[in-house]
């Protein structure tokens, strides 16, 4: 029996693990990529792989163990260890002659567990999307190296919901299961939610991104030999126009900071709304300063943006100094430890004051929040007839024209924050 299927043209080696050995494979099938559309091709390594099967399940009965995707990943080490990447033995058998020639005289004297990592004599595991995600957090820490507990979560939470997503709409397959109408079957879960629950196709083309690179990174270490580019091609969902928010006038962002409403408010938050409105920073940027970089015994009071391994900016253009003017000022004089109570813990105090601006009816719209407060001071530099270059370096955009020289002096940057300064609210601001 060959145990062969074909699917959208490549044929695999497929076949269900017997009741039998269950005890020791709890597998309930086995399906591995020939990587040929060739039946000729695939009934060979259909062969070779079957009796590699067999023989892996003699030993797992010989030694009285269970299937475990630990021992494949020490054969890949070996591999590595003696010069070669690991491949199954379907890809070793058709290698070219001089590299199977490479492979086997380097054997002589070596051990079972070297035999078996450079002839690719352990069988692919299994391992289902659930433990997939598990094996990538594993091969992804450098991704959130230094990278404090708030961020870690907030890169973690939408892989784990992709994963998740996928489990739902599709199950939780084995890895080397999943077809091109896995992927699609999932593309139409999130169709019927974008159509019946309004949702935002963004979100669905992020699940697919985050999916794509999961399964990626997993089977590049692994050798599973997926057809990333194949299951993903031309699946991103066509997004809607993009809504940005608002920005605030000059004459709304005074109204809000006005409100008696905001001694509701605790005081870091209150203060907070202030240094948004004057500065135009992000909040992770405000939240992240530390004592050393507010300035106020400076000539020209500012504020240090800068990028640490504990606290990564969004870009390389981030980093910047921005003056200390009006309610900024004044704001840091009352906190000259910065938001020590928000420190790492951006998303609470952003939650915290959209949730406040939004019931306490101190935002005009739907479509503004207190993200608004950035877009205001970019339409104030802009009214000052700041120049594009200073308007980059103050928001921390990239600017698009080749760069001479150091840039917009302290000094010439606060020219500009004093003309676009929100008008002072009472005499002491």
């Amino acid at each position: 029996m060959m145990r062969l299927i074909k699917v959208r043209g490549y044929y695999y080696y497929n076949r269900r693990v017997p009741e039998e050995m269950r005890e020791y494979d709890s597998r309930l099938n086995i399906r591995v990529s020939l990587k040929t559309d060739s039946r000729s091709i695939a009934v060979k390594r259909a062969v070779v792989f079957n009796e590699q099967v067999e023989a892996y399940w003699h030993e797992l009965v010989k030694g009285k163990v269970r299937h475990d995707n630990a021992s494949f990943s020490k054969t890949v080490r070996i591999a590595r260890q003696l010069g070669f990447s690991y491949e199954p033995m379907s890809v070793v058998a058709n290698l070219p002659i001089l590299e199977l020639v490479e492979r086997i005289l380097v054997l002589k004297g070596a051990s079972l567990p070297q035999v078996e990592a450079v002839l690719g004599a352990k069988p692919v595991p299994a391992l289902t999307v659930k433990e997939a995600l598990k094996k990538y957090w594993q091969l992804s820490k450098d991704k959130i190296l230094n990278k404090p507990l708030d961020k870690v979560r907030k890169w973690e939470n939408p892989r784990k919901r992709a994963v998740k997503n996928f489990i739902k709409a599709v199950g939780n397959k084995e890895l080397t299961t999943i077809t091109r109408e896995d992927i699609l079957g999932f593309r139409d879960w999130w169709l019927v939610r974008i159509d019946k629950d309004d949702m935002n196709p963004d979100t669905a083309n992020k699940d697919l991104i985050h999916l794509k690179v999961i399964f990626e990174t997993v089977s590049d270490h692994l050798k599973l030999a997926l057809d990333i580019s194949h299951l993903f091609k031309k699946i991103k969902i066509k997004s809607r126009h993009k809504q940005t928010r608002l920005p605030l006038s000059t004459e709304q962002i005074k109204t809000i900071l006005l409100s008696p409403k905001l001694e509701l408010l605790n005081e870091q938050a209150k203060w907070f709304l202030h240094v948004a409105a004057e500065t135009g920073a992000r909040p992770s940027e405000l939240t992240g300063l530390l004592p050393c970089d507010i300035n106020l015994e400076h000539e020209i009071p500012h504020i240090s943006i800068k990028d640490r391994k504990e606290r990564e900016l969004k870009t390389p253009h981030s980093e910047r100094e921005i003056p200390l003017v009006g309610h900024a000022l004044e704001a840091f004089k009352n906190l000259p430890q910065g938001f020590t109570r928000y420190r790492d813990k951006t998303d609470s105090l952003t939650g915290l004051l959209n949730k406040f601006l939004r019931e306490h009816e101190l935002l005009p719209s739907e479509k503004h929040s207190l993200y608004s407060f950035r877009h205001s001071f970019q339409d104030r530099l802009l009214a000052a007839n700041a120049p594009d270059r200073v308007q980059a370096e103050l928001m921390g955009h990239k600017f698009h024209r080749p760069k001479y020289g150091l840039g917009a002096t302290l000094e010439a940057k606060n020219q500009i924050m004093s003309k676009s300064r929100i008008l002072p609210l009472h005499n002491n601001v």
